[in-house]
C-alpha cells in the first residue's frame, strides 16, 4: 500500500505541466520616419525626422543620408544625430545650388539599419 501511495504521489508530481519561461522577443530593425525639410538654402538644408521604435534593441546611431540619386544610404553623405528614439534635427551641408537632392532618415541597432521614405527637394539658386 505504501508503494502504491508513493508511486501515485510521484506520478502526480511529475505529470503536472509546468509553464515554460517567458521568451524574450527577437529584436528587429528600428522604425524610422523621414520627416520634412524645414529650411533650404543654396548650399544647405535642415530636416526634422523621427525614430518611432527601437525594434527591441538600442538605437546606436540615427540621422539623414542624402544624394542626387534616389534611395541614398549611409555609404554616401550622411549625418549622425545622436542615439535612441524620438525626434531629431539634421543639417545637410555642402550642397550645390539649383540641384535636386533626395534624403531619407536612418536608424541603426544591432540588427541592422532601417531607412525611412525618400523625400526630394531643390536647393536655392
Amino acid at each position: 500500500m505504501k508503494i502504491l501511495v508513493l508511486f501515485s504521489a510521484l506520478f502526480i508530481l511529475f505529470s503536472c505541466k509546468r509553464d515554460a519561461p517567458a521568451s524574450t522577443p527577437t529584436p528587429t530593425i528600428p522604425l524610422v520616419v523621414t520627416g520634412r525639410i524645414t529650411s533650404v538654402a543654396s548650399d544647405s538644408a535642415f530636416t526634422v525626422s523621427h525614430v518611432s521604435t527601437d525594434g527591441g534593441d538600442a538605437v546606436t546611431a540615427r540621422g539623414i543620408c542624402w544624394s542626387t540619386v534616389a534611395s541614398p544610404d549611409t555609404s554616401v553623405s550622411h549625418t549622425v544625430n545622436g542615439t535612441g528614439t524620438g525626434v531629431f534635427t539634421s543639417k545637410i551641408t555642402g550642397l550645390t545650388p539649383s540641384t535636386t537632392y533626395y534624403f531619407r532618415a536612418y536608424a541603426k541597432n544591432s540588427v541592422g539599419i532601417a531607412y525611412g521614405a525618400d523625400v526630394s527637394f531643390m536647393t536655392m539658386p
